[in-house]
């Protein structure tokens, strides 16, 4: 854990006046450059870090175009995203791969990450384990077949085997909302694409921006049959004790907002900002 320390040294003794006089001047003009130094680190020293200087940050890179990997390399906006806010806290930011269902645990330990950001929908269940930040980014849900399947309403659905991922909004909304269903958990977006490919699913229900990125450049034998306006909002996590960064995380989030790093993210990710 990094946290800021600051040390009084105390001085005794007698001396002559010129003396004093001397040692006066002299920490007079040690302290105006100490006083400098010491608001410098109190801003960044506010919040803990796993590991000093580093912003360790846990993803789930199964969600393009969220995050997602690449020959090795983990990518996308989310991951483009946090890389700013640790730069604009003067911090290397180190994104590690988990598993979604595990990242409000594991932020929720604080040993491990600073920080989870994985398009993780704020409400309120897992607010009670981490804290979020505000907003970055405003999403709905998506339900997805097969071009041409029997299944062609919401209301077809009932009765009917539904995937989605494990401990996701789109796991929530279908226990919640469709009647009778074989539901199936799955711990990456690719395994339960592919389970509706091979007819053991017959929908999926994920976030419609990474659902609308999955048909355009990979799955264009799948449609979106419907977009649940569900109104969900992206934060990131982290540890409820450590709010001190979470709101070094909103002051970054505010500064990219208006010098138009997040405009050009999106641009560069979406080919709109939104």
């Amino acid at each position: 854990m990094l946290k800021g320390k600051f040390s009084k040294i105390a001085v005794f003794g007698l001396a002559c006046i010129a003396v004093v006089g001397m040692l006066a001047l002299s920490a007079c003009g040690g302290s105006s450059q100490s006083s400098s130094a010491s608001s410098s680190s109190a801003a960044s020293d506010e919040y803990t870090l796993v590991t000093p200087g580093t912003l360790t940050v846990a993803t789930s890179p199964d969600y393009a175009p969220m995050e997602y990997q690449e020959n090795g390399e983990i990518k996308g906006y989310d991951i483009a995203l946090i890389k700013e806010v640790a730069k604009h806290l003067g911090l290397n930011a180190d994104i590690q791969n988990q598993a979604f269902d595990s990242l409000v645990t594991q932020v929720a330990g604080g040993k491990t990450f600073d920080c989870a950001i994985s398009a993780i929908t704020i409400d309120d269940e897992r607010a009670e384990q981490v804290a979020f930040t505000d907003a970055y980014y405003d999403s709905n849900l998506a339900i997805v077949v097969l071009k041409g399947s029997d299944v062609t309403s919401r209301d077809a659905l009932n009765g009917q085997a539904v995937g989605a991922q494990s401990g996701s909004s789109g796991e929530a909304w279908a226990k919640e909302n469709l009647k009778d269903i074989a539901y199936t958990p799955f711990q990456e977006t690719p395994d339960m694409l592919a389970a509706l490919r091979t007819g053991k699913i017959k929908a999926v229900i994920y976030d419609e921006p990474a659902a609308a990125y999955s048909i355009a450049h990979e799955y264009d034998d799948c449609d979106i049959l419907e977009v649940i306006p569900t109104g969900e909002q992206y934060g990131i996590i982290v540890n409820t004790s450590n709010v001190a960064l979470a709101e070094a995380i909103n002051n970054a989030l505010a500064e990219m907002q208006a010098d138009g790093t997040i405009a050009k993210l999106q641009e560069e990710w979406f080919g709109a900002a939104k």
